[in-house]
């Protein structure tokens, strides 16, 4: 396959010695489609463990979650109040059930008020499944896919009509989706594992997402508009929502798109945006992405986060899939009763699922031992934390945490890879530090901070400076 390079005007450094190896990738994208990218950068045991969880990542499983879906009840359709939908969510409760090391799976029920009698009484649900946090467990990320469907784009519609008998598999939309949900959460709780988040994670396909049948009521974003509002009346600290819906369809490209809501969240919507952007290029996920300040959308289920105060994007094929642009060509399927799995570009759907896992686990996650001793060369609790403000302007704080004194260096550095800022550089004791970065001298747009402890490479964090 050939490798199709989005970016113009790349900066490509004299000298790379001093940079983060695994931002460089200007200099590294000309030669990875030759050798193994592991191979060219020297990775700290977080980063081998994120390049190990995307190794996991199965087209096969993809293909299989997808065609269950799109026969789920043996109907062809998960239209809400259908027996596919209520099939489909079976499915995955039974698929979440056998993955030993979530914390929890939940049925989290709700119902459709406006809907027609009897069914504003049928009970609608959203399946919960979450990996509880080992240093943050009350703050959580919520990554989200629904699992029902519709073909109200088919010429065969009828003004829902007939939604009752009209086939609505949904294989793309999305059962894509879904099917990446499952996988990641397969993966990233592995037991076996020394992956653990520092945040808790909940992995949840959302029920009722597509606008009902006009026979029945009006409305779309049931399941994703009851768990946002119960979040908001509880005060439940998200640190970011993220939609995956639709990501399988392209003849040509490896293109995926990130949406936000353009409202009071948009700031900050936008710099959980740029953890991916960052993500796609340090783990070679190869994909082709828009770019920030990213697109505007409300047509999934990002927009109920959203709505709440909560920083929310959606992953999807392109923005919007019934537009075309020079990497997608507007999607003939699209809410169709053609929407099938022999139609899909499963090897997107792998490497979307892949951009997922990486830009979960390299900006939440940590490596947990699971014997008796602490991981050579890197002590515990160590961490760099997410600025604060973020987004900022002009200047922001950098806390980190040091488990013993050490040799460390604290560095800023643009979206290029070139260092602008140079915070910290020897001996600090053990404890909590913080140090301020001002940056009023330089350009509004995506930054990175980098800690290296005794040379290790520690962590980095994404900072968005707003101007």
């Amino acid at each position: 396959m050939s490798l199709h390079i989005p970016f113009t005007g790349l900066y490509v450094p004299k000298s790379s010695a001093k940079m983060p190896r695994y931002l460089l990738l200007s200099a590294i994208i000309v030669t990875v489609a030759l050798l193994n990218p592991r191979a060219l950068i020297a990775q700290s045991t977080l980063e081998e463990m994120v390049f190990s969880m995307l190794e996991e990542v199965s087209t096969e499983r993809l293909t299989e979650h997808v065609q269950q879906l799109e026969f789920a009840g043996g109907t062809r359709s998960r239209i809400t109040f259908t027996p596919g939908k209520d099939s489909a969510a079976v499915y995955i409760r039974q698929v979440f059930d056998a993955m030993p090391g979530l914390t929890s799976v939940e049925i989290d029920t709700f119902f459709i008020p406006g809907a027609a009698p009897p069914f504003n009484t049928h009970p609608q649900v959203n399946i919960v499944a979450t990996i509880e946090g080992a240093v943050f467990p009350d703050e959580y990320y919520v990554i989200g896919s629904h699992y029902d469907a519709t073909s109200d784009r088919d010429p065969g519609w009828n003004n829902g009509t007939n939604w009752q008998t009209i086939q609505a598999p949904g294989a793309n939309d999305n059962g894509s989706g879904v099917a990446a949900l499952l996988e990641m959460a397969r993966i990233m709780s592995d037991p076996d594992s020394p992956f653990r988040p520092d945040y808790t994670i909940k992995f949840v396909a959302f029920g009722a997402e597509e606008r009902l049948p006009a026979p029945l009521g009006t409305g779309n974003h049931f399941g994703s508009i009851h768990m946002a509002r119960q979040a908001r009346a509880n005060n439940n600290l998200i640190r970011g929502m993220v939609s995956v819906d639709m990501i399988g369809f392209n003849e040509r490209y490896e293109y995926t798109a990130i949406v936000k809501v353009n409202n009071a969240t948009a700031t900050a919507s936008a710099a959980l945006g740029a953890r991916y952007v960052e993500a796609n290029q340090n783990f070679f996920t190869r994909l082709i992405m828009n770019g920030f300040p990213f697109a505007n959308g409300v047509y999934s289920d990002h927009q109920s986060f959203a709505d709440e105060g909560y920083p929310s994007i959606l992953i999807i094929e392109n923005a919007a899939p019934w537009n075309t642009n020079t990497y997608y060509t507007a999607n003939p399927y699209y809410h169709k009763v053609t929407d099938t799995a022999d139609r899909m570009n499963f090897e997107l759907v792998r490497r979307v699922t892949q951009l997922n896992i990486a830009a979960l686990a390299w900006n939440t996650g940590s490596v947990t031992h699971i014997g008796d001793e602490p991981l050579a060369g890197l002590p515990e609790d160590t961490h760099l934390l997410q600025n604060y403000p973020n987004p900022f302007n002009p200047s922001t704080t950098i806390p980190f945490q040091l488990q013993q004194t050490s040799v460390i260096k604290l560095e800023v550095f643009d979206a290029l890879g070139r260092r602008v800022a140079l915070l910290a550089d020897g001996v600090w004791p053990e404890g909590a530090h913080e140090v301020r970065f001002q940056a009023g001298e330089l350009p509004g747009g995506v930054y990175i901070s980098r800690l290296m402890v005794d040379e290790h490479a520690q962590h980095t964090q994404t900072m968005l400076l707003v101007k």
